[in-house]
């Protein structure tokens, strides 16, 4: 069976890791000269289940994709993986509420989710907290770069390889993993741009201390060489990667708002700005396009692309190969284009 897949970032990738594992022989087509040419580009990225105060399909999917992920990371090679940790800061007496009722209603072991004070916090952190946290012992950083080449190692790829339509490849089985030009090939699949960009700093003697990554309304992470990232400015309906100015002082703003003191003396040394796609409800679009037999969409990952592309290429594995799937029926529907009225029946 010959399998296409149109795009080199994070969903692709992962995707055509998957199938070779289980013996076909998929060829990825990237439009770009590199692989995670786009919003798969960062250097360094964040990796953690996005949280819900209340168990469904949405938090069971993302649980798995962490699970999945953890097991993943621990067979592939120099894919800069950094398990040291995550604190979600309770800086806001909403988020307090939200953070206590996941860990009330998720179930998961203290040894991979809890509850901490500050002074706990401040301990794993390396720096004096404030705020109470969520702690994912577990939780870290990977390099998404250079995740996509360890994906496709033993894979057929294409660099330099842009479509203008469907019927320019030929195969069996077509998955888009294109981010938003998905939509150059299905129009109607609801997809928002975010525009984020991030911020890399030079460590100071206070700043060298953290250890672990801490999020906040953005994200500080341990240094690397002696260069933090932090960030990312979140502007939903921007679809440019042009960087700007602002947006440094914006995020390293937050840190100081959640932060006191830890953002003094940092020095900038570098940005990155890229598009993600999401869709309406922030969930992502895995399935089959209905009306086309044989076209499938992994798109849609928003800021949890690391942890839903793997576990996304689990279930379109699945259902290309037609096996028995690694998720839930609920799941898979929540998941599914169908769920918009742009393709209901």
């Amino acid at each position: 069976m010959k399998i296409a897949i149109i795009g080199g970032g994070l969903a692709g990738c992962a995707l055509a890791y998957i199938l070779r594992q289980l013996g076909e022989e998929p060829v990825a087509y990237e439009a770009g000269s590199a692989l995670a040419n786009g919003a798969s580009g960062n250097s360094s990225g964040l990796y953690n289940p996005r949280f819900s105060a209340l168990r469904g399909p949405e938090s069971d999917f993302y649980a798995a994709a962490y699970c999945q992920a953890l097991r993943s990371f621990r067979t592939l090679a120099n894919i800069d993986w950094r398990p040291c940790g995550v604190l979600h800061l309770m800086d806001t007496e909403k988020k307090k509420i939200r953070l206590h009722r996941t860990v009330e209603n998720w179930g998961w072991d203290s040894a991979h989710m809890r509850l901490v004070g500050a002074d706990e916090a401040s301990r794993i952190a390396g720096v004096d907290l404030r705020y109470d946290a969520l702690y994912l012992p577990e939780g870290g950083s990977i390099s998404p770069q250079k995740l996509c080449a360890a994906y496709l190692r033993n894979v057929e790829y294409h660099l330099n390889a842009p479509l203008e339509k469907l019927d320019d490849i030929e195969a069996d089985i077509k998955i888009l993993a294109c981010g938003q030009a998905a939509l150059k090939f299905v129009p109607r699949l609801p997809i928002i741009p975010v525009r984020g960009q991030i911020t890399q700093v030079k460590a100071t003697q206070i700043s060298e201390n953290v250890k672990c990554n801490i999020c906040y309304e953005g994200y500080f992470m341990p240094a690397m060489d002696g260069v933090h990232t932090l960030g990312a400015t979140f502007q939903p309906g921007l679809d440019h990667s042009r960087i700007l100015k602002q947006d440094d002082p914006e995020n390293i703003q937050k840190l100081a708002d959640a932060i006191p003191g830890l953002e003094v003396g940092l020095e900038i040394v570098g940005q990155r700005a890229s598009v993600r796609a999401t869709s309406r409800n922030r969930f992502p679009i895995i399935g089959r396009v209905p009306g086309h037999d044989n076209v499938y969409v992994s798109v849609a990952h928003g800021s949890y692309g690391i942890l839903s592309s793997l576990m996304g290429g689990h279930l379109l594995a699945d259902m290309i190969l037609d096996r028995s799937r690694c998720l839930p029926a609920d799941v898979i529907a929540a998941l599914s284009p169908q769920r918009f009225k742009e393709f209901a029946a």
